[in-house]
């Protein structure tokens, strides 16, 4: 699974198993095996800087977690998963739009207030594209949220 690394090193330990570009193999032929196919297992630590594309082997170790976060092949950040894994979808479905009560499809719809402290980055990223807000992949939590935030009362 791709990543995108967040955090300002990535440290790859010994025994992980990641697909390397042919260039990504040459500059890494002292601290790599070649498995075939592109696959390579770490030898010794791996530093990947803050922006740079890894793909794992399979699922994102758990350790790993923190310090990057899953892409689609578009370069989208993917949603977690319900279960805490990650989704394999680079989008949340949208909710149907139905009346909370039978008979108000007349009335003004009521301001639902959303929970951006509980939202994780990629939720946050998610939550702008639904709603036309330019937010950075690059960007940290907090600051999205200051642009959400922003963009609501401006709308309010």
């Amino acid at each position: 699974m791709k990543a995108i690394v967040t955090a300002q090193a990535l440290i790859l330990m010994p025994g992980i198993v990641m697909r390397l570009t042919d260039e990504e193999a040459v500059d890494r032929k002292h601290c790599m095996q070649p498995l075939g196919g592109g696959y390579y297992r770490a030898t010794l630590e791996n530093h990947f800087k803050k922006g740079q594309v890894v793909e794992f082997q399979g699922e994102i170790p758990k350790q790993y977690l923190s310090s990057c976060e899953p892409i689609a092949d578009d370069g989208r950040v993917l949603p977690p998963a319900s279960d805490g894994g990650v989704a394999r979808v680079a989008h949340y479905p949208k909710p149907p739009e139905t009346p909370a009560v039978t008979g108000t499809e007349s009335a003004r719809p009521s301001q639902q207030r959303v929970d951006l402290d509980g939202m994780t980055k990629a939720q946050l990223i998610e939550f702008a594209e639904q709603h036309n807000v330019s937010v950075d992949a690059g960007m940290n939590k907090n600051q999205i949220m200051a642009v959400l935030k922003k963009k609501v009362r401006a709308a309010a």
